[in-house]
């Protein structure tokens, strides 16, 4: 079941409502009337097409806009490639939000005083100048963040070094709004509440972003020799469909591994002469009829080496990923320079290793679950993941990298 609602589209982008928005829109209309509450719904909008239309300017696909329990996000499909781009994306929001102000503050002085109408401009102003003064901050998730870290990206030539020292930032802008939020508390608001929560949420992103940024050093430093394992056999060509079934597909399928223990391999490639011929496919003897079993070979069943995607051990796993996501094959194959198969690299070689190298050892059920899925884990969208633009009632987000790299 879907946790949003759709309301609606605007140039081919879809809107969405999350269900965690309605109490606090609910809360804004009890407390400061339909009409400012309406107009801050539209604020946020178009802070977020601003972020849209400037992606799709650069060439970026915009999936979807969704309103949610702190303010908005824009679905953008990637990140700019270049950090001027990057940092036009991100300013976009505030800038349109700092031109409502500029409009509304004139409409407000051609209004009449003490009016329902006047009350209504002044608040939704005041609304649009926080927005762009909160979303300026300059740490990650807000768009500020994403400023500082495309400003420090172009300086330095280095986006992870843009990213962690935004992250960081995002942490202490965090820890001071929660701070900031008790004292007022303390000192008998409840409103710091609303400020302490905005404070914990920047600060929960930003400690993602910072995850996030070590995952992708780790990911940089890793090669497909590093991460490739050789759990698979190399059979005779040669060998009958019937001696392949009764030696390895039927005693494979029977036996139960010991839990926690390294599987049985269930991979096969097959050689002649020396020479690799193919991968095995066991899948394709239901195609065949048993009676042929007997005088029919492995190569009736191997998928070519010609055919299957292969790279080299000194191959970055960040290519080997983007690899892998652009094709969806199950497993890549990694070469010598000979062409031999020097080892095999699926999803959840990579996702154990890079765990390793940030000292957590996965279990191999959760390793094996990881490898049958379809989905990569959060964060190992390499630079090719989803990327966000998000605003809130108080702030904009460019949100987090394992809900989607949120920017």
């Amino acid at each position: 079941m879907t946790s949003r609602l759709r309301i609606g589209s605007l140039w081919g982008i879809p809107f969405f409502i999350d269900y965690s928005w309605f109490p606090a829109a609910l809360l804004l209309m009890l407390s400061y009337g339909v009409l400012t509450a309406l107009g801050l719904f539209l604020s946020i909008l178009a802070h977020e097409l601003a972020h849209s239309l400037v992606a799709r300017a650069h060439g970026i696909r915009v999936n979807s806009i969704t309103l949610f329990l702190f303010g908005g996000m824009a679905a953008i499909e990637k990140e700019v490639p270049h950090p001027l781009g990057a940092f036009q994306v991100a300013v976009a929001g505030p800038l349109l939000n700092l031109s409502l102000f500029a409009i509304l503050s004139l409409a407000l002085a051609w209004a009449t005083p003490e009016t329902l109408l006047s009350s209504t401009l002044a608040s939704l102003a005041a609304i649009n100048l926080t927005l762009a003064l909160l979303n300026l901050l300059p740490g990650l998730p807000l768009d500020g963040g994403q400023m500082l870290k495309a400003a420090i990206w172009g300086m330095t030539g280095d986006r992870q070094r843009g990213l962690i020292w935004a992250a960081r930032v995002g942490q202490w802008i965090g820890f001071g709004l929660l701070g900031l939020g008790l004292l007022v508390v303390f000192a008998g608001s409840l409103n710091g509440l609303w400020l302490g929560l905005i404070g914990l949420f920047i600060l929960n992103n930003a400690r993602r972003y910072s995850q996030y940024a070590q995952l992708q050093q780790v990911l940089s430093r890793l090669k497909a020799g590093d991460v490739m394992t050789r759990n698979f056999r190399v059979l005779d060509a040669g060998m009958s469909l019937r001696e392949f079934v009764d030696r390895y597909v039927v005693p494979s399928s029977l036996k139960s591994e010991p839990e926690g223990a390294q599987p049985e391999p269930k991979i096969y490639f097959a050689e002649e002469d020396g020479r690799y011929r193919g991968l095995v496919r066991p899948e394709l003897l239901s195609d065949i009829e048993r009676s042929q079993w007997d005088h029919l070979s492995l190569k009736a069943i191997l998928k070519p080496m010609e055919q299957l995607q292969g790279v080299r051990e000194e191959t970055p796993i960040p290519q080997v990923i983007q690899m892998m996501r652009q094709s969806e094959p199950r497993r890549v194959l990694v070469l010598t320079p000979t062409g031999a198969i020097a080892g095999l690299i699926d999803r959840g070689d990579v996702v154990a290793m890079a765990a390793r190298q940030l000292g957590v050892m996965l279990p191999q059920e959760v390793v094996q679950r990881i490898r049958d899925s379809p989905e990569w884990p959060p964060g190992f969208q390499a630079e090719e993941g989803l990327v966000s633009e998000g605003s809130s009632p108080s702030l904009s987000l460019q949100g987090s990298p394992d809900l989607q790299n949120k920017s």
